[in-house]
């Protein structure tokens, strides 16, 4: 690197960011008291905004928060390009909202921050304050560096991600594009959350380097019926016909598609078998999944790959034991394949469903694609083999969806690298939206210094 980086002090201080934001509880939906452990989170967006824009103005960088309501803040820093004519911004995005916790469930405060023996836990520890910590701290060491740029660098932590964005880079994008460009132009390139970890596999090491994500099209259905007393039950119950609709939908086989990354992905993992089976014989693929991968959550996550697919997540119906209800709901998670007709998806489940529900989408968003031989993916993987020489990188596609969705409408490509080295006892894929979420310190120390390579490597000057 040729730079003097004292990488003991900036892991510390690292740990320290994370910490603090996780002790923040920006929970959202931030109405959701029950889903905060007992604290209020409401502002808690704001909060973890200002806690950002305060360690950075206090380096000599300038920060805002700005919030698109009450409580709703995100953090927007830029440090600017010093050569005369600088080529387009770099963005390091993040989202600081979370999702609530079922405190009950956890074995510490969820919102405590707490660090034991090495690791440091809490919601947000995994999705995403970490990546935020490591941004915060990329950024700090980049103005300490005293490096010549040749790219603004602009730090966006946004919030609402996890509802949609919004509250956050969905309404900033249309609302200030100018957050994400520079004189020179929109920004050439953002780095964001969920690839960059290492997953191992047939005793190899892989990085994952996001370049796809799967579209979303959030669902809901509708299902009426004739209200009454329960002690005289009838067939025109809406609670009883929105459970079939919902069982019908969640046991229909969703057909296998694979796309060209996903099939090199997959290849490259030793996984070929299961490519080259999914569309032709599904159950002969599920059994070689079953037989090449052990762990249950990775064979998930790469099954999800190969399809559309909807998961039930949300029901309501009736407000009284002895009332038979008369309406019922309930929402579904889909997830959609680049290629996928979301219109005509939605048609399939109406049809599944019959007359017992309606079926509409809430919202809805496409899938994004960026170019895996773009310099910047280059950068990745020189910087991995470098730290870890033995491990493999590879190109893939992520099933859940970020706010590079946002960033797409910009026409700004966004890259999933949050580079993790991680043993094969963290249940990493498991802990989005788990109980008892948690990173190891090591796995910061780690890639720490890979994200800051990358990034000083992409905007700094030719010496």
């Amino acid at each position: 690197m040729g730079l003097r980086i004292d990488w003991a002090r900036a892991t510390d201080e690292c740990v320290t960011h994370l910490r603090e934001l996780i002790r923040i509880p920006s929970v959202n939906p931030p109405t959701l008291r029950d889903g905060a452990a007992g604290r209020d989170p409401a502002g808690g967006e704001s909060a973890a905004a200002r806690y950002c824009a305060e360690v950075l103005s206090g380096a000599g960088i300038h920060a805002e928060v700005l919030e698109t309501e009450a409580g709703r803040g995100s953090c927007f820093a830029r440090l600017p390009a010093t050569i005369d004519t600088p080529e387009p911004p770099l963005i390091l995005l993040s989202h600081l909202d979370v999702v609530p916790v079922d405190a009950e469930a956890w074995s510490r405060d969820p919102f405590g921050g707490e660090l034991v023996d090495g690791v440091v836990w809490g919601r947000g520890a995994v999705d995403m304050k970490d990546m935020v910590a490591m941004e915060l701290s990329v950024l700090l060491a980049l103005r300490r560096s005293g490096a010549e740029l040749r790219r603004d660098v602009i730090f966006a932590a946004v919030a609402d991600e996890e509802a949609g964005g919004r509250a956050g880079a969905q309404h900033w994008v249309d609302a200030r594009p100018d957050l994400f460009a520079s004189d020179a132009g929109p920004a050439a390139a953002a780095l964001n959350e969920v690839g960059g970890y290492s997953i191992e596999l047939n005793r190899h090491r892989y990085y994952t380097i996001q370049v796809a994500e799967k579209g979303i099209v959030w669902t809901r259905l509708r299902a009426t019926g004739t209200p009454g007393h329960g002690s005289m039950p009838h067939n025109d119950n809406a609670a009883e016909k929105l459970a079939h609709a919902v069982s019908r939908i969640a046991s229909a086989q969703r057909p296998a598609r694979v796309t060209p990354l996903v099939r090199d992905f997959l290849a490259a993992l030793g996984l070929g078998e299961v490519a080259e089976l999914a569309e032709r014989t599904p159950n002969a693929a599920a059994s070689a999944l079953e037989r090449l991968v052990d762990d249950p959550v990775l064979r998930r996550s790469f099954d999800a790959m190969l399809r559309d697919t909807v998961t039930p997540t949300v029901l309501q119906a009736g407000s009284k034991v002895n009332v038979i209800p008369g309406r019922a709901t309930a929402e579904l998670d889909v997830r959609t394949l680049p290629g996928t007709d979301p219109a005509e998806l939605l048609a399939s489940l109406q049809h599944i469903a019959g007359d017992l529900a309606t079926v509409d989408a809430v919202m809805s968003m496409p899938p994004v694609e960026a170019s895996a031989q773009a310099e910047i993916v280059e950068l990745m993987r020189v910087a991995l083999l470098a730290a870890d020489p033995d491990a493999t990188p590879l190109p893939m596609m992520i099933t859940p969806g970020t706010d590079a969705k946002a960033l797409a409408r910009l026409g700004i490509p966004t890259y999933g690298f949050a580079p993790l080295r991680l043993g094969a006892d963290v249940p990493f894929l498991a802990l989005f939206h788990g109980h008892d979420e948690r990173i190891p310190v090591s796995a910061l120390e780690f890639g720490l210094p890979v994200l800051f390579e990358v990034v000083h490597r992409f905007v700094s000057a030719p010496a």
